[in-house]
C-alpha cells in the first residue's frame, strides 16, 4: 500500500511538471511569433486570431524573400507595348490655307461659222487635238457652186476691165464707163475671196493644243451658223482663284509658292504658284482675289475641289514630330517620351510642348524635346508619367513632304505616314508579351498606373476644353463624339484592348475578393 501511494504521488508530480514545461512552451512560442510579426520586417501578417500564443504570423522570421504567391501584397507594375519615332530636324513651312476650284485658263467653245450638214466628226470627247487639227467638216458643195459661179463672174469683169481701160485711153469711152468697169471688176474678185473664206469656214479646226471636253455635234447633223459643235480645254496651266483676307496682304507677293491637294490623288501635293493678284479689295467680303498658276501633271482636271496652301514662311532645321504623337486627351500640348528607367526597363515620361508651324501631318516643337528622342505615337493615350512600357514598334521619321511626280503605288504606305502595320498597332499594342499583364493598374484606362485617369473628374469647361484641341488636329465631329462618349462612360480612348466588356476600365492585375 505504501509503494502504492508513493507511485501515485510521482505520477501526479510528473504531470504538473508536463504541464508547466508545456504552459511555457506556448508562452514562449507566443511571444517569438509575435516579435517577429511585429519586429521583424520579414515576417508575415498575422491571420485571423493572430495575436501572442495564436495562429498565423507565419513561422518565425516570416517568408524569405517577402509575400509568397497569392497571399497579398504589392503587385507588380504592368508594362505597356507601345510604339514609337525618333524625333527629327527638317524644314518646315507655314501657309495660308483656304480653298479653290481649279478652271482653265483657254476654254472656248467651238462654233460653226457657216450653215450645212456635217460630213465628217474625227474626234470624241477626251481627244487631244493639236491646234489647226481638222476636228469635223460641213457639207462644202454649195459653197463650192458659189465659188465656180464667182470665178465666171470674175472672169468676164476681168475682160471688161480690160476693154475699158484701152478705150478711156483712146477717149472712146467716159470717164464714168471706166469707173463702172473697175468696180465691177474688184466687186468680182472680192467675191471669190468671200467664197474662198466660206469653204474654208467648212472645215472645223483646234484653234489651240488641248482636249475635246465635250462633243455638241453628231454625224450628218445640219447645222446653223453659230451652232456649239465642240468645247475644248488647256489643261496646262490651271488656274486657281482664291480669296484671301486683306490682313494677309503683306504676306502675299508674285511668284510666291504653293501646292494644292485634292481628294482624288490623297498624299500628293500639286505644285503652285501666286500668278496674280487683284490691285482691290472687295468691299462686301473684306478679301482679295489671288490667282494661282497650277501644273496639272497630266491629273488635274478643270472643275476640280482644292486645299490650297500659300507658302509664307519657311523655317530650316525645325524640330518635327508627327501630329499622332500628342495626346488629345490633355488639355495642353502634351507627348510621351520613352526613356530609361535606370534599372533596365523603359517608362514613359511626360512632355509639355511649345509648338511652332504646322503642316499636313507633322508639327514644328519649339521646346520640350531634342533630336533622336523617341516619342511614343501609338498607345499613348491613357498613359501617365513613369508607366512602365516595352517598344513594340519603332516607326522610321516621316519623311518631308514632297510634290507631286507620280501617282502614289498600290503599296505605298498610308497618307497620315504610318506603315499598314502602324496602322493597326493600336490594337496591337494593347497585347501585352507572354506572361506579362495586358494593361495597366487597376482603375485607371489602359496604361495608366493604380489610381489612374477619372471621368468623374472631367469638368464641363475641360471636356469642351479637349474638344476645341481635337477639332485643331482635324478630327471630325463624329470622331470627336465618340472620343468624347468613350471617356464620360470610362472605357478610355479608343485602342484599349479588344474584346474589352463596355463601360469596364482596363485595369491591371485584378484584386483579391474582398470579405
Amino acid at each position: 500500500m505504501k509503494l502504492e501511494r508513493t507511485l501515485r504521488a510521482a505520477r501526479s508530480a510528473g504531470a504538473l511538471l508536463l504541464i508547466a514545461a508545456v504552459a511555457a512552451a506556448g508562452i514562449g512560442c507566443g511571444q517569438s511569433n509575435a516579435e517577429a510579426g511585429g519586429d521583424n520586417p520579414r515576417a508575415g501578417r498575422g491571420g485571423p486570431g493572430g495575436g501572442p500564443g495564436g495562429r498565423g504570423g507565419g513561422p518565425p522570421g516570416g517568408f524569405p524573400g517577402g509575400f509568397p504567391p497569392g497571399f497579398g501584397g504589392p503587385a507588380a507594375a504592368a508594362v505597356i507595348p507601345v510604339a514609337v519615332t525618333s524625333v527629327i530636324r527638317r524644314d518646315i513651312a507655314d501657309y495660308l490655307e483656304t480653298n479653290g476650284s481649279l478652271e482653265a485658263e483657254n476654254e472656248v467653245d467651238i462654233v460653226a461659222r457657216t450653215t450645212g450638214p456635217i460630213v465628217e466628226l474625227n474626234v470624241e470627247e477626251g481627244d487631244f487635238v493639236r491646234e489647226g487639227q481638222v476636228l469635223a467638216r460641213i457639207d462644202a458643195a454649195e459653197i463650192e457652186a458659189q465659188l465656180g459661179i464667182a470665178r465666171v463672174n470674175l472672169a468676164e469683169a476681168e475682160l471688161s476691165w480690160n476693154r475699158a481701160q484701152s478705150s478711156y485711153r483712146e477717149e472712146v469711152i467716159s470717164q464714168e464707163a471706166y469707173d463702172l468697169a473697175r468696180s465691177t471688176f474688184e466687186s468680182a474678185a472680192a467675191q471669190i475671196v468671200g467664197t474662198e473664206i466660206l469653204l474654208d469656214y467648212t472645215v472645223i479646226r483646234a484653234p489651240f493644243d488641248g482636249l475635246i471636253i465635250e462633243r455638241v455635234i453628231k454625224n450628218a447633223e445640219h447645222v446653223a451658223t453659230n451652232a456649239r459643235l465642240f468645247r475644248i480645254s488647256d489643261f496646262d496651266p490651271l488656274l486657281c482663284p482664291i480669296q484671301l483676307p486683306e490682313k494677309d496682304l503683306p504676306r502675299l507677293k508674285l511668284d510666291q509658292p504653293a501646292h494644292l491637294t485634292v481628294e482624288a490623288y490623297p498624299g500628293a501635293r500639286f505644285p503652285a504658284r501666286v500668278l496674280r493678284i487683284s490691285p482691290v479689295v472687295d468691299a462686301a467680303t473684306g478679301t482679295v482675289k489671288v490667282t494661282l498658276e497650277v501644273q496639272a501633271q497630266g491629273r488635274l482636271r478643270p472643275g476640280m475641289f482644292a486645299s490650297v496652301f500659300v507658302e509664307t514662311d519657311v523655317h530650316e532645321n525645325a524640330i518635327v514630330v508627327p501630329k499622332g504623337a500628342l495626346v488629345l486627351e490633355s488639355t495642353s500640348d502634351m507627348v510621351y517620351v520613352a526613356v530609361d528607367d535606370g534599372q533596365g526597363g523603359v517608362v514613359a515620361q511626360r512632355r509639355e510642348l511649345e509648338l511652332g508651324y504646322e503642316e499636313s501631318d507633322s508639327l514644328e516643337v519649339l521646346s520640350g524635346l531634342s533630336e533622336g528622342e523617341d516619342v511614343v505615337i501609338i498607345g499613348q493615350d491613357g498613359l501617365s508619367d513613369q508607366t512602365p512600357i516595352s517598344i513594340a514598334e519603332r516607326e522610321g521619321p516621316a519623311p518631308a513632304p514632297t510634290m507631286f511626280t507620280s501617282m502614289p503605288g498600290a503599296g505605298a504606305e498610308a497618307t497620315d505616314g504610318r506603315s499598314p502595320a502602324a496602322a493597326g498597332g493600336a490594337a496591337a499594342s494593347a497585347q501585352a508579351a507572354p506572361g506579362q499583364p495586358a494593361s495597366g493598374g487597376p482603375g485607371g484606362f489602359r496604361g495608366g498606373p493604380p489610381g489612374g485617369f477619372d471621368p468623374s473628374q472631367m469638368t464641363p469647361e475641360r471636356m469642351e476644353m479637349m474638344r476645341a484641341r481635337m477639332k485643331e488636329r482635324g478630327m471630325s465631329d463624329e470622331q470627336i463624339d465618340q472620343m468624347m462618349e468613350r471617356i464620360r462612360s470610362g472605357q478610355g480612348p479608343p485602342g484599349g484592348p479588344p474584346g474589352a466588356p463596355a463601360g469596364r476600365r482596363q485595369g491591371g492585375p485584378p484584386g483579391r475578393p474582398q470579405g
